[in-house]
């Protein structure tokens, strides 16, 4: 699988993990928040995630 240079990942069980390197698959990916207003990282998470 071939990672994309502009998105870095170290979530080894999604799918579009590119398994050689920190890196995600995917050409663009989906980044949601869990509350409104968003005000620390932890009120984020990648949409794109799919368990492999």
């Amino acid at each position: 699988m071939q990672g994309n240079n502009s998105v870095g990942c170290n979530v080894t069980e999604c799918r579009h993990h590119a398994k050689t390197m920190p890196q995600c698959t995917l050409n663009h990916i989906e980044v949601v928040k869990h509350e409104a207003p968003a005000t620390c990282k932890e009120c984020t998470d990648c949409g794109s995630f799919e368990k492999e």
